[in-house]
Parts: C-alpha cells; sequence; structure tokens
C-alpha cells in the first residue's frame, strides 16, 4: 500500500540527533540521551508570517474509516490526518492556520479551574478563525471519497463544498497533501488566497490539486504519529525523537515533521497554544 521515497536523507540539525535516539512504540529507554538547550535553541525556528491578507483557517474533524494506518495505535486515523493537514498549514504563508484542537482543550480545562497539565504551554490568546475546515475520507470498493468543505466561523454557513475521489490505498501523507491543495484551491475559486511563491514546490508538490502518492512510507508515517502522541502528552523529548525519526527514514520528501518539530521547540521554549506561535 506504501511506497519507499526517493526523495533526499534529511540531513539533521546541529546535534540533534543523538546517540540511542531510536524511537520505540513505548516509552523511551532509560539510556536515551537528553538533547542539550543548544539543540533546542537551534531547532526553535520562528513560524513563517502570514502575508496581511491570508485569510484564517482552523481545522476541525477530518473523519477517516478506515484500518491498518501506520501508527494507529499512537492515535486515531482522524486525529493523524488533521495533523499532518495542520502541518502542510503552518508552514504556508498564504494562510494562517489557527490551532484550536490543544487551544480550546486547554481553555476549557482553565475555565473548569484545573491546574495546567504537566509541561504544557499555557492557552494564549486565538486570534480567530474565519474559516472552518472540516470533512470525511471513506473507502468504498476500490476507491474513496474526499468530501471537504469551508465553513464561515461567524455565519456557520457552509461557503464552498468539494469532492475529490481517490484510491482506497492512497497514503495518508499524499492525502493529507490533496486535502491542503483542494483547500488552497477552494480558497483560491473565492478570491481569498493571498499571492505566495512556495519554496517547497522546486523539490515536492506539498498541495496538489488531485491525488498524487507522496512516497513517504508507511514506518516514517507511524514515526510522525507518535510524536503527535507524545506532543499531545506534553512529552517534548519524546516528540522531537519521534519527528526526527521520520525525517531521518524520508529526508526532504517529508516535510510535515520538520514543521511539527519547529511547532514542539517554540512550545517548550515559551510558545502559547494560542497566540499564532503553536
Amino acid at each position: 500500500m506504501y511506497t519507499h521515497s526517493t526523495g533526499l536523507r534529511a540531513t539533521v540539525l546541529g546535534a540533534a540527533v543523538l546517540a540511542g535516539a531510536c524511537v520505540s512504540g513505548g516509552g523511551p529507554p532509560s539510556s536515551v540521551m537528553i538533547a542539550p538547550e543548544s539543540t533546542w535553541r537551534t531547532l526553535n525556528r520562528p513560524r513563517p508570517q502570514p502575508l496581511a491578507d491570508a485569510p484564517r483557517i482552523s481545522v476541525t474533524e477530518l473523519a477517516v474509516i478506515v484500518e491498518g494506518w501506520p501508527g494507529e495505535s499512537a492515535v486515531p486515523p482522524s486525529l493523524g490526518l488533521q495533523e499532518l493537514v495542520a502541518a502542510g498549514l503552518i508552514r504556508r504563508r498564504d494562510v494562517e492556520f489557527v490551532e484550536r484542537r490543544r487551544f480550546v482543550a486547554a481553555v476549557e480545562r482553565e475555565a473548569r479551574g484545573l491546574p495546567p497539565l504537566p509541561h504544557s504551554p499555557p492557552p494564549g490568546v486565538s486570534p480567530g478563525a474565519e474559516f472552518q475546515l472540516a470533512g470525511s475520507w471513506i473507502p468504498a470498493g476500490d476507491s474513496a471519497t474526499l468530501a471537504l468543505r469551508l465553513v464561515d466561523v461567524e455565519t456557520g454557513g457552509v461557503v464552498t463544498a468539494w469532492r475529490v475521489t481517490t484510491p482506497q490505498g492512497v497514503d495518508p501523507t499524499g492525502l493529507a497533501r490533496v486535502v491542503v491543495g483542494s483547500t488552497v484551491t477552494a480558497l483560491r475559486g473565492l478570491g481569498r488566497l493571498a499571492v505566495w511563491s512556495d519554496p517547497l514546490q522546486s523539490r515536492v508538490d506539498p498541495a496538489p490539486s488531485t491525488v498524487t502518492p507522496s512516497g513517504v512510507t508507511a514506518e516514517a508515517v507511524a514515526a510522525f504519529f507518535r510524536g503527535i502522541a507524545a506532543e499531545d502528552r506534553f512529552d517534548w523529548e519524546a516528540a522531537r525523537r519521534a519527528f526526527q525519526r521520520a525525517m531521518e527514514i524520508e529526508g526532504d520528501a517529508f516535510f510535515e515533521p520538520d514543521v511539527a518539530l519547529g511547532r514542539v521547540a517554540r512550545l517548550r521554549a515559551g510558545g502559547t497554544l494560542g497566540a499564532g506561535d503553536d
């Protein structure tokens, strides 16, 4: 179902990959070295600043009805797809991704008078989204239907909706990228897409409008999903190891874990969930 990437192997930043820092399905072994602060400072790259006229978009539920996805023991397929899409949006400047999942959970916990979870970043203040992206991917026979919609947050009305037919065996990264690409196409059709030149375009198509196999292996995707699970429990070291493992496996062909790694470093350094520095 999944093919091997032909992308370049990643050159790991600074001293980020440490001896014995292999990722396993469970907790890290006691022999795993902890990254020094100098490594974290190297990984803490500023988030790309959205253009002034970029539409603000959040991602709500992207339902996935499937079994056998890589890493599904770490996070459910729906959450895995949502986070791959989020990574595809965070790196862009022609849209502004607004974190909702972790932000809302943190705000609700604060409103109930509960103490913050260990190592959790502060909620911050959300800039508020203009559009919510939602949808589903449901296989049927040899193909599957990706049904998406953009909802106006202020009115609650559906601004536009569309469908994309995909192979049933499309890889998770390829599916996430067509979600991003078709959303970009929809925003362009609404006259809301800011003019921006994508620096990744010369190496990989990060947002195709039709389904394109990404070539990212199941092993790399599973490592990415383990990173998301670790990030959700605010285990920054485990998240770093998992995302870097995904990068080691696939290199430049898999940019999503690099985006997530920058987010982890920013949050660990004191960023907030809702103020745009997720």
